[in-house]
């Protein structure tokens, strides 16, 4: 990072960035070649601490108009102009994940013609992708948001460079769930699994398929080399989200098994396996305090899934380090503990969405230590 101004010739609530590749392009970056953004950080953001006072601190983008141009990657190649019949596109703050910005097209913009940036945007032009933005890549600014706090938090803890060679601490206490509740079976020990049988009625599988089959997506990650959507290559199902509202019933039976409320729960998930579709092995806890889904340095302390079909051929669930296969039973739930309540990940967990042969659909959630407070991920912006 470094400074190109003076903190007397910048607006007060702004604060400039751009990112780079410091090891080999900062021989490249020289005052004149550098395109600044001044951009608003939120002082709600935990990146204020850290950031937003040290005006000296500046993160500079688009620079550098005759560099060659990489593929999925515009910085170097954007020209400004405060003529607005020549530019033809603004950047912008991402709502609620500021200091990113957006680049965005405020006319048509043929291949191969040139991409200059207006420097002084219409405010009712700016308000209105502003709001484009902030609905059409609500989930991906999320992330983004995410990704900054992770970046710009301070370390809690200090790391021992000296190797203990101690016995690690046993996990646990685990989270209690309902031991009364009707049905529950304990299915494995040490580390526990619980299922219930026919939690969901027929009635209830079905109407739950009826609500999430229009709203199936792939699920997607983003690519870390060209910023794309992409399918996932671990989880190859479709999903849907299931706004809590439209299943109270279901929501009852699953808090009261589970001893939480419904603000604990991660937004409910519906997928579906379809002929050679998988979850590869992976665990659903973390390993210390962790933000997502809406939820701030907490983690997942029960993982609650429930079979929403009967499938005769493939699509198990497989703890392979218990060695316990799991066949889905339309209405069967099935509980287990990815971390203990200290928020240390219980690597044993570790299972797998087997390949499916028949078509696989399940409805899925995580109770978490504390409430879901962001509200990125609130329930009244689900699709109904």
């Amino acid at each position: 990072m470094g400074s190109n101004k003076n903190e007397n010739q910048q607006r007060s609530d702004d604060t400039e960035f751009v990112a780079y590749n410091h090891d080999e392009d900062e021989k490249l970056f020289k005052q004149d070649d550098r395109i600044e953004l001044n951009i608003p950080l939120d002082e709600g953001q935990r990146a204020w601490s850290v950031i937003g006072k040290k005006k000296h601190n500046q993160l500079f983008s688009m620079v550098l108009p005759a560099k060659e141009v990489v593929p999925g990657w515009l910085g170097g190649r954007i020209l400004k102009s405060a003529d607005v019949e020549i530019s033809n596109c603004i950047t912008l703050p991402l709502p609620g994940a500021a200091p990113l910005c957006a680049i965005v097209a405020t006319r048509d913009i043929k291949e191969g013609d040139e991409v200059i940036q207006g420097v002084q945007p219409q405010p009712n032009v700016l308000e209105e992708l502003k709001g484009i933005v902030a609905k059409d890549y609500t989930r991906q600014i999320s992330m983004l948001r995410l990704q900054i706090e992770m970046a710009c938090e301070a370390a809690s803890t200090s790391v021992s460079e000296t190797k203990d060679n101690s016995s690690p601490e046993p996990l646990g206490p685990f989270h209690q769930i309902n031991q009364q509740f009707p049905g529950l079976k304990r299915i494995h020990q040490d580390p526990d699994i619980y299922a219930i049988e026919n939690f969901l009625t027929e009635n209830e599988c079905d109407g739950i398929i009826a609500k999430a089959a229009p709203h199936l997506q792939p699920c997607l990650v983003q690519n870390e080399r060209n910023g794309k959507e992409e399918q996932d290559p671990v989880r190859t199902s479709m999903n849907a989200n299931l706004p809590q509202v439209e299943v109270p019933t279901i929501m009852k039976k699953i808090t009261d098994m589970a001893c939480c409320n419904v603000k604990q729960l991660e937004i409910l998930q519906v997928l579906r396996y379809k002929e050679g579709q998988e979850f590869k092995p992976h665990t659903d806890g973390f390993s210390g305090p962790f933000t997502a889904c809406g939820f701030k340095q907490s983690t997942r302390l029960a993982t609650i899934f429930c079979y929403l079909n009967d499938v005769v051929q493939g699509g198990s669930t497989y703890f392979p380090e218990l060695e316990l296969d799991i066949q889905p039973r339309k209405g069967t739930a099935v509980i287990h503990f990815p971390a203990d309540v200290s928020l240390r990940e219980d690597t044993r967990t570790l299972h797998q969405g087997t390949p499916a042969i028949d078509d696989k659909w399940m409805l899925t959630t995580w109770v978490w230590k504390t409430e879901r407070i962001d509200d990125m991920f609130a329930e009244r912006k689900l699709p109904s």
